[in-house]
């Protein structure tokens, strides 16, 4: 008991975000009572906008956009090292498409499988969160390396949707955070596969991203070609080490 304990949040990088930012359309009772988007990854995202201005230098002030893609994934935007939007929401299986979990998802479907299929809360909680995603699409993996050394036209799907989901979100968080001046990749995936970022890139060439594919192949930290007008660079994420620096500043150490 005389051990000090220090709790690092997740969701505190986001608390930056501007209120419409946080909110749901929801009945302002239900608000009240706490429920809004909270984001999360916030570890993973304090620290790589930390190592940005080495990285891509005074961009890194600018409109940056980070995907922290592995077995769970999310993106947030930031403005000027702030995150002012993220993909997660009140619980981590908001946004992109994950290893086995769902991401966004129409709540319709959810009430129509209460409805139609009989499925009550613990039902969908297993569908949602360990049955879907990268898994359940391809019906083979939720490991992306499986994914992509496999012929089976299912696990291209998985993949091409992965990578669809998440130009799309691209696209949003660029709005929210007033233009891309860097796009920052990070995460199991994020570092190591190639392929993904080639695929993100090309679906998001009409921003003016362009990857050198001998530097994406390297995983080189700046993966851009001199014509990108997007900074993109890949990031290795280091969680562990957030929870020692503010461990350490909270004690005084």
């Amino acid at each position: 008991p005389q051990v000090p304990q220090v709790g690092c949040f997740d969701t505190a990088f986001h608390r930056t975000q501007p209120a419409v930012a946080q909110a749901f359309a929801l009945p302002r009772r239900l608000s009240a009572e706490g429920i809004k988007r909270y984001g999360f990854h916030g570890l993973s995202y304090d620290y790589v906008a930390r190592q940005l201005p080495e990285v891509v230098g005074e961009r890194a002030r600018g409109a940056v956009v980070i995907a922290h893609l592995g077995n769970g994934a999310s993106m947030c935007a930031l403005r000027d090292g702030r995150s002012v939007a993220s993909t997660m929401g009140f619980t981590a299986v908001e946004g992109l498409m994950m290893g086995t979990r769902t991401g966004s998802l129409d709540p319709g479907v959810m009430l129509y499988l209460m409805e139609q299929k009989g499925m009550d809360a613990k039902a969908l909680t297993s569908l949602l969160y360990k049955e879907s995603g990268l898994l359940g699409v391809s019906g083979i993996s939720q490991d992306m390396r499986t994914l992509l050394a496999s012929d089976a036209p299912e696990a291209k799907e998985a993949v091409d949707l992965f990578c669809y989901r998440i130009a799309r979100e691209l696209g949003s968080l660029a709005a929210a955070a007033g233009g891309l001046d860097a796009l920052v990749f990070t995460g199991g995936i994020g570092e190591h596969a190639a392929p993904v970022r080639e695929k993100v890139a090309a679906l998001a060439a009409w921003m003016g991203i362009e990857v050198d594919p001998a530097a994406n192949a390297d995983h080189a930290r700046r993966i851009d070609t001199a014509a990108s007008r997007v900074a993109v660079a890949v990031v290795p994420t280091n969680e562990e080490r957030m929870i020692a620096r503010y461990t350490a500043e909270t004690l005084g150490l």
